[in-house]
């Protein structure tokens, strides 16, 4: 694995987190003194879809873990509708939801409790507010990886129609 763009994040809650990319944008890796650290990797020899930063959004495609343990992710194919660029995750019988909430940001739940919401924007430049004082570390590695794996902006079929479909997956 060989990463090569790095950029580092000054969360509020959890200190300076550094977020690590691969040219191939295959692997996505987050850490930090006071976070495990996650890993996103999609399998080599599938070719990279250009709309998402990862390079796809099969979840055959991808592994991740955090600190070591696999966790079961499973995106939504990221189509027509706001709510098929959710991506749901389980970590050691821990359910994960990241969804786009209605200000464009992207929420997420821990077993149904809102944690947190992240924007990426095009600067590569974090924005999260936490939502929940329960927010553990796990929490905040995995919510930066999403980000920066799959991006926090969707487009519904109301953008669509305004403007049409040439630029989708």
């Amino acid at each position: 694995m060989h990463l090569t763009g790095t950029r580092a994040v000054d969360d509020e809650h959890y200190g300076e987190l550094t977020i690590r990319t691969s040219d191939e944008r295959d692997v996505v890796e987050v850490s930090g003194v006071r976070v495990p650290t996650v890993v996103l990797r999609r399998s080599p020899g599938v070719e990279p879809n250009k709309f998402v930063p990862i390079g796809t959004r099969k979840a055959r495609h991808l592994t991740m873990t955090v600190n070591g343990t696999g966790a079961e992710l499973r995106p939504g194919p990221g189509r027509l509708t706001r709510r098929s660029y959710r991506i749901e995750l389980t970590l050691a019988g821990t359910h994960y939801k990241f969804t786009p909430d209605i200000n464009d940001d992207m929420l997420l739940t821990r077993d149904g409790t809102k944690i947190a919401s992240f924007t990426l924007n095009d600067d590569g430049e974090f924005f999260v507010h936490w939502d929940s004082d329960g927010a553990q570390p796990a929490d905040a590695a995995i919510g930066y990886a999403l980000s920066a794996a799959f991006g926090t902006s969707t487009t519904g079929i109301f953008t669509v129609l305004l403007h049409g479909s040439e630029n989708l997956p």
